[in-house]
Parts: C-alpha cells; sequence; structure tokens
C-alpha cells in the first residue's frame, strides 16, 4: 500500500495529492504522460536509493482541450511548473496567471493551488516536486544532498521557494533552454531512470532560479508574447472568426508569408502555442467548422462539407474527422438526422390539431 504524505496544522490534516485526474486520462489516452515518480505519483518508479526527496519529474503534452482539470490539492513538497507550449490557467487562493510558454510558477509546500478553467488547455506543461520534509508547520526545511548548491545558496533557495505565498516568471530562452534539456531526458528515456542527468538538471534549473531572484529582473522578460509568435496566433484567430477562408487550399509557405516569417519560424511557434503543426492546427478548424455545418444542416452531403471545409477529397476529409471527434462525418451527421425526425412537422402538427378540434 502506497503511503501518502500528510501535513498537521493544528486540528486539521491535509493530505498530499496522488494526480489521479492526470492518471486517468492518461490511461484513457488524453494525453501524453511521461515521468519518474515515487509514492502516491503516476509514473514510472524512481530507484529508492536514487534522488531522495524528489518525489515526481515529468511532463505532460495535450494535443487537444481537455475534459478534466487539477482542482483544488497540495504537494507536499516544492512543486515547480513550467509552459512548454500551449496555455494554462494557474491559481492559488489569492492569485491567478495564465501560464503561456515560458512561464515558470513556484509553489511551496503544501499551498492549496489548481491547474486548469476549470479544464486542461493544449500544451507541454513540465513540473517537478521535492520534498522538503515538512510535515508540521514547526518542522525546518531540508533540502535532499543531491541538490549540490552551496550552503548560503541553499539558504536563499529556501527563502525564496517556501516562504513565498506563490510566484510566477517568464524567462529568456537562455533559462528556457535548461527546461528543454529537462524534457529531452524525459522524452527520450526508457523503463530505467535518468538519475544523473535528472539531478544535473534541477540543480541548473535551481541555480537559475536563483539568478533570477538577484537579477533585477535581467532574465526576466515581459508576460507578452514574442512578437513573431503573436503573429501567428492571430492569423489562426481570424482563420477561425472567419471560416470562410477554411476553404482556400493554405499551404505552410503563405501562412508564413502572410506572418512575415519563415516557414520554419512559422511552424515552431505554432506548435509553441498549439502543441500540433500548422497542418494539424488548420486541420482542427477545418474539422471544427464541419461540426457546425453539420449541426446547422444534417441534410447536406458528406462531400459538400469537405469542399466547404477545405479538403480535397472526401476519404481525407472522413479520416480526419475521425482522428479529431472520435465519429466519422455520417456517424456524426446521423445524430443529427435522427434528432431532425423526432422533432413534430408543421403537417404533423397541423394534423394533430384538427384532430384534438
Amino acid at each position: 500500500m502506497v503511503h501518502i504524505p500528510v501535513y498537521q496544522e493544528g486540528n486539521t490534516a491535509y493530505s498530499a495529492d496522488t494526480c489521479s485526474r492526470l492518471t486517468e486520462a492518461a490511461e484513457h489516452g488524453e494525453v501524453i504522460l511521461k515521468s519518474f515518480v515515487r509514492g502516491q505519483y503516476p509514473g514510472q518508479p524512481i530507484p529508492q536509493n536514487s534522488l531522495s526527496g524528489l518525489r515526481t519529474v515529468g511532463y505532460w503534452s495535450a494535443v487537444t482541450e481537455q475534459h478534466w482539470g487539477l482542482d483544488w490539492h497540495r504537494n507536499e513538497g516544492i512543486e515547480i511548473t513550467f509552459a512548454l507550449s500551449g496555455k494554462n490557467r494557474y491559481e492559488t487562493t489569492t492569485s491567478s496567471w495564465e501560464l503561456h510558454i515560458g512561464d515558470m510558477a513556484v509553489c511551496p509546500p503544501w499551498q492549496i493551488h489548481r491547474i486548469g478553467n476549470p479544464n486542461i488547455g493544449v500544451g507541454t506543461l513540465m513540473w517537478f516536486v521535492i520534498d522538503t520534509k515538512i510535515r508540521q508547520s514547526h518542522h525546518t526545511p531540508k533540502l535532499p544532498s543531491w541538490i549540490i548548491l552551496s550552503e548560503k545558496d541553499k539558504h536563499k533557495l529556501i527563502r525564496h521557494l517556501l516562504y513565498n505565498p506563490g510566484q510566477v516568471v517568464h524567462l529568456s530562452e537562455k533559462f528556457i533552454s535548461t527546461w528543454k534539456k529537462l524534457y529531452r531526458i524525459l522524452r527520450n528515456a526508457r523503463q530505467e531512470c535518468p538519475a544523473s542527468a535528472l539531478a544535473i538538471t534541477i540543480n541548473e534549473i535551481l541555480y537559475d532560479f536563483l539568478n533570477i531572484q538577484g537579477s533585477d529582473n535581467n532574465f526576466v522578460f515581459s508576460k507578452e508574447l514574442p512578437q513573431s509568435v503573436e503573429m501567428v496566433q492571430t492569423f489562426f484567430q481570424e482563420l477561425a472568426r472567419l471560416p470562410e477562408q477554411l476553404e482556400h487550399p493554405w499551404t505552410l509557405r503563405e501562412m508564413s508569408r502572410l506572418c512575415r516569417i519563415s516557414p520554419t519560424r512559422f511552424s515552431l511557434c505554432c506548435r509553441q502555442l498549439t502543441n500540433l503543426s500548422p497542418l494539424n492546427v488548420l486541420n482542427q478548424l477545418r474539422v471544427r467548422q464541419a461540426e457546425t455545418i453539420i449541426r446547422n444542416n444534417p441534410q447536406i452531403s458528406i462531400t459538400e462539407v469537405s469542399l466547404q471545409c477545405g479538403f480535397t477529397t472526401s476519404q481525407y476529409f472522413a479520416t480526419i474527422f475521425k482522428k479529431w471527434t472520435g465519429k466519422t462525418p455520417t456517424e456524426y451527421k446521423n445524430l443529427f438526422l435522427v434528432q431532425e425526425n423526432s422533432l413534430p412537422s408543421d403537417n404533423n402538427i397541423r394534423l394533430q390539431n384538427n384532430k384534438n378540434s
């Protein structure tokens, strides 16, 4: 039986989170989850004799909007969360932020917080939780021995991490690169926990965090999105707002030219925003428009819908539609045809009224 840490405050006890909703989503294939853990968290086990105090380190990746969120919960250690792509709402009882690419959130042990508004959005979110062995309010926090900062820096780190009510900073590319390195380590790991690589990279992130705190924000950028990312975001927002434009046979080169950036940069910005390639974003918008057309006019032919939404063939349309909705266009259409046929027609209403009179 897994032991779940508990924090005692007076007569009140708080249990650490188990991430059960994330576990369910990963089991159902709604998100990709890659993590190394000990205790109650979902993922592959960290060896008992390695990385003591590291409760969980990992990421989830969602390519569609989710139907779940991480509601109010507490963790037994310092939790550091990083938005590698996409966006998600992050809240404490006193503050609320929308985490965009490059944002890092720091949560002290046992502080209540939640992620999602109320559901998780598209994107890749990374994290690690380091247990400082605080189980009651009078306990003295202690960092694990594999955190190799000097004693002076450890004290500074504890002061910044534990005694702030929660904070979010936006990192420069210099510091984002360390999180990207952690992502690659996790993504490429097999069954065996890459303990040395994790220890080195988490130490780098903590050292970077100390630099941020003492830098007068020289390493922290504005919360505004980079201009190229913002242009790509605006392009797809306009495309969603003007669905008739979806019929156009868009190419990557044409989309990037309108945003005045290279095709490579356009693809990178697109993945940062949505966790998807430009083609997948375009197809997702087209499928959403197809759903709207079918709902409003279930009598329309599938071929006509596919042409209106910019698909070259009805067969390709059916493949993409099922990928995003779990149903073929015909199955989706039949749902609304059944509803339409179950409604009384004007003639039937008049006949029933005459009969009753």
